[in-house]
């Protein structure tokens, strides 16, 4: 009896039906197609990630560019080989002349030189006979002769197989002129050129600056050659020193005449023709004896009779 009343009092639990509605059921049919079609389709093979560097353009090359390839390499080929060829040639054809007996040198012309010694010149510029003309450089040679101050300009042409001309253009001395204790020869422009040595010394007119000279410096040029012109009656050779100033201009002394000439700077052309054309006349009435001095300036000539002494010293006219 007991046990009856147990089995009569146990309750079992209840457990509703769930019942499915409509949308979920087709919500479960899409899902289960979704997982249908995703297992149908076929896996792609994952892409391999390209690595950072350098690589080199792919070019389309057909077989006919390809020969054509072959063929320009052949051409750059022969080429190079051909230059190659005749550097190589060059080279042993020049260590054939600098070398060979029949390009020695066996005759050198200097002309224009007359203040400096032919041996002196070639010295200098490293010619002589016997070397091998080849060899020479010119441009160098006439570079250490343009570095003496004897010259002004150079000119050396090589004659084949052993000929050199040398040609010298030299500056002209025209005056002396002390600087430093020392004695200088100065060309035309009154530009200093060399010390003067025992060796190369020349009778020439001693050129003094006074105050303001340099300003006539660049007029001195013009004024020697007018002053030693052909028709005139002056020489510059018979000139002892040339004084140049802005007070008195031009300043001169006339050696064999024992004369002091004056010529004023403005306008000194006509005051230099005005003093030739005053002593061309004195000189024909045979008095230039009894002048010392002629001063030509501001269109007026003056003159200053010589002292005694001068009339029985100097020589006949």
């Amino acid at each position: 009896m007991a046990i009856g009343s147990e089995r009569k009092n146990r309750r079992v639990p209840y457990e509703p039906k769930r019942r499915s509605s409509g949308a979920s059921s087709t919500a479960e049919k899409g899902s289960v197609r979704k997982n249908v079609r995703k297992t149908a389709e076929p896996k792609k093979p994952a892409r391999r990630k390209k690595r950072k560097g350098f690589s080199l353009p792919s070019l389309p090359f057909s077989s006919q560019g390809f020969w054509r390839f072959m063929r320009w390499l052949i051409a750059f080929s022969l080429i190079g080989f051909l230059m190659f060829g005749a550097a190589v040639g060059l080279m042993k054809a020049y260590r054939f002349c600098i070398t060979s007996p029949f390009f020695a040198i066996t005759d050198i012309q200097v002309t224009g030189n007359d203040q400096m010694k032919t041996a002196d010149i070639l010295a200098i510029c490293g010619i002589r006979k016997g070397a091998n003309s080849v060899a020479v450089k010119i441009h160098e040679a006439e570079q250490k002769l343009v570095k003496d101050p004897w010259v002004e300009s150079v000119s050396i042409r090589r004659e084949l197989p052993g000929t050199f001309i040398i040609k010298i253009k030299e500056r002209k001395p025209v005056f002396f002129a002390k600087k430093d204790q020392t004695l200088f020869f100065l060309n035309i422009k009154g530009q200093l050129i060399a010390p003067v040595t025992s060796r190369n010394f020349r009778s020439l007119p001693m050129l003094e600056l006074g105050p303001g000279g340099d300003e006539l410096l660049p007029q001195l040029a013009d004024f020697v050659a007018l002053f030693g012109a052909p028709n005139g009656p002056f020489k510059l050779s018979q000139v002892s020193w040339l004084r140049l100033s802005a007070a008195n201009g031009f300043e001169l002394y006339w050696e064999p005449r024992r004369m002091h000439l004056a010529i004023g700077f403005e306008n000194w052309k006509e005051n230099l023709a005005r003093i030739a054309s005053v002593v061309s006349d004195i000189k024909k009435r045979k008095e230039t004896e009894r002048v010392s001095s002629i001063r030509a300036a501001d269109g007026q000539v003056w003159m200053t009779r010589a002292p005694e002494e001068k009339k029985e010293a100097s020589p006949k006219p």
